[in-house]
């Protein structure tokens, strides 16, 4: 019975800060068509509550979130999933999805559409992707996985760092064993490890260039995680736009020409960090191998 009243409040809690913060900023129903049940918020962004979590508290300013994420086009093609955690700050504008996380407790998740230039060049402070050109609309899933206080989070980070410290110490034993193992003589460039198996002739990439790439991507043991050139379709994206690839793999690509096959070793701190993979496939704090074939550069608008 407690349960089922505490989720009661959160019901009508939940109920009564949308219509609140639709009276403080205008707030309308949307129109008719694929934002049916939605409402909107303030400018073009609109909102529609998924599922109710277990939290009791919202989100505000200066919280650290964890959060699963979807991005799709308007008509729903889904264009990047993943995990993220980051420090909830003012909205840059009117309507950002900044001010949406603070509508979610630990545990809901909800739909959001929004102006997607305002979101790649205003939020993100990138490039909007060419298929979002004259698109009104993107999608913008979002469940609340984690919630937490700053106070708490610089607790937890203090203990955290050194662990950390500890660890990087380990890993850095673990990789030096390995190259040995395998007789490699890689150059230690930019925190990870660099290995060219055939030479290109195109061009450097930089940032707003759309890269495609092959790629296989295997644990220290051998055993391969992820791999395009066995789903039978290459991957592709716009170097300098947030949350495409890891931090590795940009880095990576970076020291490549066109044409250019190389072999990264990636510390885990590159990689898929604390959080590992969006898939699960990855652990936590696991360092990787990707050989990748950087196979074509289209020059984009400059993102410096």
């Amino acid at each position: 019975m407690k349960r089922i009243w505490r989720y009661t409040q959160r019901v009508l809690g939940a109920v009564a800060s949308v219509l609140l913060l639709a009276a403080q900023q205008g707030c309308e129903r949307a129109p008719e068509g694929y934002l049916e049940g939605y409402t909107q918020l303030a400018g073009d962004t609109y909102y529609r509550l998924a599922t109710l979590g277990e939290g009791t508290r919202r989100a505000a300013l200066g919280d650290y979130v964890t959060l699963r994420l979807r991005y799709a086009t308007q008509s729903d093609s889904t264009f990047f999933t993943g995990l993220r955690r980051f420090q909830i700050e003012p909205s840059p504008y009117e309507g950002s999805i900044d001010a949406c996380f603070t509508l979610l407790a630990e545990g809901d998740s909800a739909n959001f559409y929004l102006n997607p230039r305002r979101f790649f060049e205003e939020t993100l402070q990138t490039t909007l992707p060419h298929f979002l050109d004259s698109a009104p609309a993107m999608r913008i899933d979002v469940k609340m996985l984690a919630l937490q206080d700053s106070f708490s989070y610089a607790r937890d980070k203090e203990a955290f760092v050194h662990w950390i410290e500890d660890f990087s110490a380990y890993e850095r034993v673990l990789l030096a064993q390995y190259i040995a193992k395998e007789r490699m003589n890689p150059h230690a460039v930019d925190s990870l490890f660099y290995l060219q198996k055939r030479a290109g002739s195109g061009d450097y990439p930089r940032n707003g260039d759309t890269l495609t790439i092959e790629f296989e991507g295997r644990f220290l043991d051998g055993e391969f995680f992820d791999s395009t050139k066995k789903r039978k379709e290459a991957f592709q994206f716009v170097l300098g736009q947030k949350w495409q690839v890891i931090d590795g793999i940009e880095r990576a690509v970076r020291m490549m020409r066109e044409g250019e096959v190389s072999l990264f070793i990636l510390p885990s701190a590159v990689a898929f960090g604390a959080e590992g993979s969006s898939t699960g496939i990855v652990p936590p704090y696991t360092p990787v191998i990707f050989e990748i074939e950087l196979s074509e550069l289209k020059p984009g608008e400059r993102a410096e």
